[in-house]
């Protein structure tokens, strides 16, 4: 019997992992094990850099200088203090490792984690070497957020191998460990926020939300379904509650900059990829294929795509595109809303169907989006196996999206795949891949609505049952 109500994505079993589950398990846990000291993407050396500051000189400093610093500055900028809001050229700490220099432009939640990972490795081998040793510590979180994934998914319905879905699964493989994402470690916290919200546990959710945004700024996608769901189900008390807990739980997460005086400078740090300017970072999406058309109209019929700024397509198309991305998403947004305003309340299904979607709106929609940003799509979908007919036609179409955006982007890491070789993949059919794979990610964004658009399976049940309260 299934259970799509108070129970969430719950199916009634009494069985848990089978033995062949368990040696599938291992099976997935030895391979990400041998590959933690791979090289992955030029990302692994940044994130080591960071790692490496973190653990020799402190988190306090690692964004910028302290508050005063930064209120003197924008005040020198603007003119006043809320210049911090606007201003664009507030310092930054610039961290030197090996033959390049970086800047921290994740939020302070990654940093608390790679903080980690850095005195860890600093405890190993004090000098701190560039080495697959280094490799493997940074890729021991992502290992632990992966092993939580594959929990949460199997303890979400004994019997269902959603947990296997999707710790076999070759993109999240590819993801993490072998291109060395951080991703997992978002995942685990945003399938946590969204099991929660799913069961009418409006404050852990909203906790969750924060934490996760903390991590990775794509936590913002939860948003709004948060606020959408809190609004339908939740009393004044539990907004107050929640709002408390999402307090608590920032101001844990930032304490370490709060009491050394440099919070400032932590909160800037969580909107700098707010303020990218690429038109597309290697995300597969509407302004990937812009950039591409740009290049046609420049060099010729067939081109191989390229990363663009945001002002070279201005400089071309007359218009800035940034304002086109958040209007479509914005309206993506509310549509998606909308249509989940047709399934009734307590048909938990919607909460994790309307998040894949909006991942998708994002990935799609806005510009500067990386290869690996639709990974939390491939996070949830496994959620709906069991429950939702359209559930394996979605894991498989958001997983096979994923690992093309990330082969097709790096290919299988530095030392394994060359750009040279990724370039012929691409291009081996002489029409880049990449703008083929842009077509079927439009398809797959119309399929999502038109899901959403119309409920299937139980929701004769759902609209039966009365919508949890806390």
């Amino acid at each position: 019997m299934v259970v799509y109500t108070r129970g969430a994505f719950a199916r009634v079993s009494l069985s848990s992992m089978t033995r062949g589950g368990v040696l599938l398990f291992a099976l997935g846990l030895a391979l990400r094990v041998c590959l933690l000291p791979a090289w992955g993407t030029f990302d692994t050396e940044v994130q080591k850099a960071w790692a490496a500051r973190a653990a020799t000189a402190g988190l306090a400093g690692i964004y910028g200088p302290d508050d005063a610093e930064m209120v003197r500055v924008a005040r020198a900028e603007t003119g006043s203090a809320w210049g911090l809001v606007t201003a664009t050229n507030l310092p930054r700490t610039r961290i030197d490792w090996e033959n390049g220099t970086f800047v921290v432009d994740y939020p302070p939640g990654s940093l608390l984690v790679l903080w980690a990972a850095g005195r860890l490795y600093r405890a190993l081998r004090p000098d701190l070497p560039n080495r697959p040793l280094f490799n493997a510590v940074v890729n021991l979180a992502p290992l632990l957020g992966s092993i939580a994934i594959a929990a949460l998914l199997h303890r979400s319905a004994r019997g269902e191998g959603r947990g296997l879905a999707f710790w076999l699964n070759p993109a999240a493989l590819l993801a993490a460990p072998v291109l060395g994402g951080q991703d997992p470690l978002f995942g685990a916290l945003a399938l946590a926020a969204v099991l929660c919200l799913a069961a009418g546990r409006h404050v852990a959710a909203t906790g969750l939300v924060v934490a996760a945004g903390l991590v990775k700024p794509q936590g913002a996608l939860l948003l709004p379904v948060l606020l959408f769901v809190m609004a339908r189900e939740a009393r004044p008390r539990v907004w107050a509650r929640s709002a408390l807990a999402g307090l608590a739980v920032a101001a844990i997460i930032l304490m370490p900059w709060w009491t050394s005086g440099h919070l400032l400078s932590a909160l800037d740090g969580c909107r700098r990829t707010a303020v990218q300017s690429a038109l597309s970072a290697q995300g597969l999406n509407l302004w990937w294929l812009a950039g591409w058309v740009m290049d046609w109209a420049r060099e010729g019929a067939w081109p191989l795509a390229h990363i663009h700024s945001v002002e070279d397509f201005h400089r071309w198309a007359g218009w800035d595109p940034r304002l086109a991305a958040r209007v479509l998403l914005a309206g993506a947004i509310v549509a998606s809303l909308f249509l989940m305003r047709r399934w009734p309340a307590a048909d938990r299904r919607a909460i994790a169907l309307v998040v894949i979607l909006q991942v998708h709106a994002y990935a799609f929609l806005a510009t500067s989006v990386h290869e690996n940003h639709t990974f939390l799509a491939v996070v949830l979908a496994p959620l709906l196996l069991g429950a939702w007919p359209r559930a394996g036609t979605l894991l498989a179409a958001t997983s096979t999206l994923l690992f093309l955006d990330l082969f097709l982007a790096a290919g299988l890491g530095r030392r394994v795949t060359t750009l040279r070789f990724v370039e012929q993949v691409r291009m081996a059919a002489g029409l880049d891949l990449t703008v083929v794979v842009v077509l079927l990610h439009a398809v797959l964004l119309v399929a999502l609505f038109a899901w959403m658009a119309r409920p299937r399976g139980a929701a004769a049940l759902a609209a039966a049952a009365a919508p949890p309260t806390e």
